[in-house]
């Protein structure tokens, strides 16, 4: 639907275009309902060629100049950090509100996250940019991606597919190795935009380390394990999950 561009991301030497900018920086990012403080990691300055769908211009122009209305900040303040080309379920790009009708019908867009000065906000869009809302999400991890990730849990654990669902999902950036290094095992010292992302099924528990768009999905077994340790084994987890701040961990 949309060309890919070659995007080469550097952690120091920083681009002039608000897109290329954000690709430089590593952040841990909250939502609209809480932020949280970034985690800058010291990466060497190296870079690595990423393969990544851009949306067009004035899509992303639209999005800064709303978040800027928003926000009440200075457009030239913002920049854009991870983005995903998405298919959103129905006219309201799947974040309308309880009373809102909403088209039924897939619409093809995009979600951006934007990005100041320690803080971030995940907005949608449809494929031209005409309609962008802001998310009120605590989960912002794109469905897309979503898939991917339930997908490949059910695999590993040769269980449904419907049994599983995500509990958790924070932006993360990695090293070459998405944050998982093996004994003996030299990571590229490149910067990856990413997610951890935590599934929850029937007494599992499972911690998964992906890049922005799920080509490289890697589960952490040794978080896992941790985490699964902790569930209480005579309360099944499926359709009983208690929410909790985002940002918080177990």
């Amino acid at each position: 639907m949309t060309k890919r561009l070659q995007a080469t991301a550097y952690f120091r030497r920083l681009p002039t275009s608000p897109v290329a900018t954000a690709l430089t920086l590593s952040v841990v990012v909250g939502t609209v309902t809480g932020c949280i403080t970034p985690d800058y990691t010291a990466f060497p300055d190296h870079g690595t060629p990423v393969s990544v769908p851009l949306p067009p211009e004035p899509v992303s122009d639209r999005v800064l100049a709303t978040a800027a209305q928003d926000l009440g900040l200075p457009q030239s303040e913002l920049s854009i950090l991870r983005v995903n080309e998405e298919t959103w379920t129905d006219g309201c790009l799947g974040i309308g509100l309880p009373d809102e009708g909403c088209l039924q019908t897939l619409i093809e867009g995009w979600q951006l996250e934007v990005f100041h000065d320690s803080q971030s906000w995940f907005y949608r869009t449809d494929a031209t940019g005409e309609s962008v809302r802001q998310s009120y999400l605590d989960n912002n991890l794109p469905p897309s991606l979503s898939e991917i990730v339930l997908s490949k849990a059910a695999m590993d654990n040769d269980t449904a597919r419907e049994s599983l669902e995500v509990f958790k999902a924070e932006p993360r950036t990695w090293d070459g190795c998405l944050g998982i290094e093996e004994h003996n095992q030299v990571c590229p010292q490149a910067v990856y935009f990413g997610w951890r992302v935590t599934v929850v099924g029937e007494n599992q528990l499972l911690v998964y380390h992906t890049d922005m768009l799920g080509y490289q999905v890697r589960l952490n077994l040794q978080e896992s394990a941790i985490r699964t340790s902790l569930i209480d084994n005579s309360l099944p987890l499926q359709g009983h999950i208690m929410p909790r701040p985002y940002g918080v961990l177990f």
